[in-house]
Order: C-alpha cells, then structure tokens, then sequence
C-alpha cells in the first residue's frame, strides 16, 4: 500500500506508568469521621439536654450546637469542646443557634473568649485529624464502660 500525505500509518500507543498514591484518606472524610464523634461525645457529655432551653431528647432531636457558627468560626472553633454543647432541633435549627440564650448560660468572659478565637486562622494536617478521631474515639469508649 502507498503511503499518501493524508494516510499515517499510527505508531503504537505508549504505555503509561501509573505512580499509585499512598491510600489516604482525604481532608473532608476525616472531618466528616471526626464531627460524628466529636458530636456524639458532645450531646453524651451533656446528657442529652439542649443546653440553651433544657429539653432531654435523644436521636435526631438532639445535634450538637455551636455558639460561634461553624461558618466563620474557622477549624479551631469547629471542634472545639466549649464553643460545642447539645441543643435540640428547636434551638439549633429553628432559632439558628438560639444565640442570646447561648450566651447568657456561657458567661460574658467565656462567650467573650469564644469570639476573640474566631480570628485565629489555623489549617490542621492530617495527623490533627487523626490524632483528634483518636482521642474521642477513647473518651467515647471509656464512657461506655
């Protein structure tokens, strides 16, 4: 067959070297896996009564609310034990946080706190992640024994 300027004759594909990355899991799965222990231990801390009215709920109904909104909190308030306390559905949903009621059972200096640590811009590592699902892992199972 001849060749023409219009038919290449194709060479073979070159084989590709896959560089397999070491299995990690990825930042918002260990948040993920840290926030649903860190927020069981919360609402079992706290017996499961809404901190800002004094309801006893269980399930669904009780979350684990923060003063300082996730939101502008930053990491460093996100998981942090003080600005974190159980509250209904009521409270935390449907009030958004029920934010003067928050307050007042704080304290002034507390509360006052809580907000000076919003400025604080820290990024956490995996191991902080790690080291952190470690710990309520072990403050979860020392409760139930």
């Amino acid at each position: 067959m001849k060749r023409t300027p219009f038919k290449r004759k194709l060479s073979k594909p070159m084989k590709r070297t896959v560089i397999k990355k070491v299995s990690k899991q990825p930042i918002s799965k260990l948040k993920a896996k840290l926030w649903k222990l860190f927020s069981l231990y919360i609402r079992q801390r706290d017996n499961y009564t809404c901190f800002t009215c004094g309801r006893k709920g269980d399930g669904s109904g009780m979350h684990a609310g923060h003063f300082v909104p996730k939101s502008i909190g930053g990491i460093a308030l996100y998981f942090h034990e003080d600005n974190v306390h159980a509250q209904c559905y009521n409270c935390n949903i449907n009030l958004s946080g029920n934010q003067y009621e928050y307050a007042k059972r704080l304290g002034i200096e507390k509360a006052e706190e809580l907000l000076s640590l919003k400025n604080n811009i820290t990024k956490w590592t995996e191991q902080d992640y790690y080291g952190k699902i470690e710990y309520y892992e072990t403050k979860l199972s020392e409760k139930k024994h």
